[in-house]
C-alpha cells in the first residue's frame, strides 16, 4: 500500500459517504481528503464512559487513557471502520497524561501482540486513541513516537477524545497526509456521545458489558501523594439513624415537630370565668400568631413535607457492579431540586477524592461510577443550598 493516499486521490471520485447513514455508525469525514472513517456508536458509548472514568479519577484535570482501535479497511485503503478497541492501562509514573514508561511499553507491546494473534475476530489493530486532559491541543511527540514504532500502515488513524465536566467530550481523527499526521487540532471535530451522532436511533444502546474501569488503582494511589485533597467540613450536624451502614447529617434549620393545622377550639362547655369577652379577642390573636408561625415553617421547609416526603433525604446508595461501585442518589428528592452545588468525598483507604458537582450534574445525573482499590470505601455527599445551609449523606461500602 502506498503511504501517498493524498497525492493519488482523485476528487471526481470523491463519493459523499457521510450522507449516506450507515446504521449504528457515524461516517467521519472531512471534504476533499482521501479518507473515510466509520466509528461503531457501540465503541462510542463504551468508550466514552471510560474517558469520563479516567476525567473524573483525580481533582482539577483527570488522567488520561488510551489504548489501541481496532476496525477493518476497505476501499483500497480508504475506508477505515472502528469496531472495536482495547484500553491499554499505565502505570503513571510521569503524571496524569497518557505517557508510557518502559514497563507500559511493553504492555502496550504484548496488547498488540494479543490482538493481532486473536483468530476469532476479523477485528485488527488500525490506530491508536487517547483522552486529552492537558493543556494545548493536537498530538504530542509521545504520541507520534508510539504511533510510529508500533503501526506501520499508511491508513493508521489516531482519535484524540477531549473530556469535559458540564458538557460532552468531543473528538477528532488525525490521519496521514504525505506520509505525516496533521498538527494542531483535528479537521473535523464532533461531539462524542451516541445520541448527538445518531439522534433518530430508534433503539436503544446495548448494555455495556462488564469492563474494568480506567485508570487503574496505580493513578489513584500517584495521586493521592500529588494531589491530596480534604473532606470539607460539616457545620451544625444533626445526625438521623438509618439502614445498615449509612447515616445522614442534616445541616440547616430544622422543625422539632410536624406542622399542625392551628384554627379556632370550640369549647365542650361555656366558661365560667368573669367576662367571655376577653378571651375571644385573645384567642384571635393566638389564632393568627399560630397560622403566621405555621406559614413559616412551611416556607422554611418546602411544600414537599406535606406531601409525605422526606425534604433532607438524599437516597445515597452504593451497589456492586463488576470492578466498580455505583454511587446514586435520588434526583427527586426535594433538597437536591434545591440544590445549588454540591461536593462528593471518597475515602478510599488512604485514598481521598473530591467531587464537585453542580447543580445540572445533581439534578440530571444522578449517579457517579468508582473503581474501588481497598475493601472499604465510604461516600460522603453534601449538597448546599442558598443561605448558606447544606445536606449531607454518608453511606459505607465494605466487601
Amino acid at each position: 500500500m502506498s503511504s501517498t493516499h493524498s497525492q493519488d486521490y482523485d476528487k471526481n471520485a470523491e463519493r459523499n459517504r457521510s450522507s449516506v447513514p450507515i446504521p449504528g455508525f457515524h461516517v467521519w469525514e472531512v471534504p476533499g481528503r482521501w479518507i473515510s472513517i466509520e466509528l461503531s456508536l457501540d465503541v462510542v458509548d463504551r468508550l466514552n464512559q471510560d474517558v469520563i472514568r479516567g476525567f473524573g479519577s483525580l481533582p482539577r484535570r483527570g488522567a488520561e487513557v488510551g489504548g489501541i482501535l481496532l476496525g477493518t479497511v476497505s476501499g483500497g485503503g480508504r475506508i477505515v471502520r472502528v469496531e472495536d478497541y482495547r484500553e491499554v492501562p499505565i502505570e503513571y509514573r510521569r503524571g496524569p497524561s497518557y505517557l508510557l514508561s518502559e514497563l507500559d511499553t511493553k504492555a502496550f507491546e504484548a496488547a498488540l501482540a494479543d490482538v493481532r494473534s486473536n483468530a476469532a475476530s476479523s477485528a485488527r489493530p488500525i490506530g491508536y486513541f487517547r483522552s486529552h486532559t492537558r493543556d494545548g491541543v493536537g498530538l504530542s511527540e509521545e504520541d507520534l513516537d508510539l504511533v510510529a514504532s508500533h503501526f506501520a500502515t499508511p491508513e493508521t488513524i489516531i482519535l484524540l477524545i477531549r473530556p469535559f465536566g458540564t458538557k460532552p467530550s468531543t473528538a477528532g481523527f488525525y490521519f496521514k497526509e504525505d506520509g505525516k499526521f496533521q498538527s494542531g487540532p483535528p479537521l473535523l471535530e464532533f461531539p462524542f456521545r451516541r445520541r448527538d451522532l445518531a439522534p433518530d436511533e430508534s433503539t436503544p444502546p446495548p448494555e455495556r458489558p462488564p469492563r474494568g474501569m480506567s485508570p487503574s488503582s496505580r493513578v489513584r494511589r500517584a495521586a493521592a501523594a500529588a494531589e491530596p485533597s480534604e473532606r470539607p467540613p460539616v457545620r451544625n450536624a444533626q445526625v438521623k439513624s438509618v439502614a445498615k451502614a449509612s447515616e445522614i447529617e442534616v445541616v440547616g434549620p430544622l422543625l422539632t415537630s410536624e406542622p399542625r393545622a392551628i384554627g379556632p377550639t370550640i369549647p365542650a362547655e361555656t366558661s365560667k370565668f368573669r367576662n367571655g369577652r376577653i378571651w375571644l379577642p385573645m384567642s384571635v390573636v393566638f389564632l393568627l400568631v399560630g397560622l403566621l408561625a405555621g406559614f413559616q415553617a412551611a416556607m422554611r421547609v418546602g411544600p414537599e413535607t406535606f406531601g409525605g416526603l422526606d425534604p433532607y433525604h438524599l437516597s445515597l446508595t452504593v451497589t456492586p457492579a463488576g470492578s466498580d461501585l455505583q454511587v446514586k442518589w435520588d434526583r427527586q428528592s426535594p433538597v437536591i431540586r434545591k440544590a445549588l452545588r454540591g461536593i462528593l468525598t471518597i475515602d478510599d483507604g488512604n485514598y481521598h477524592k473530591s467531587i464537585e458537582l453542580d447543580a445540572d450534574r445533581l439534578q440530571g445525573g444522578s449517579e457517579v461510577v468508582y473503581r474501588h482499590y481497598s475493601n472499604q470505601v465510604r461516600f460522603h455527599l453534601e449538597v448546599f443550598l442558598k443561605d448558606s445551609n447544606s445536606v449531607a449523606e454518608t453511606v459505607e461500602w465494605k466487601q
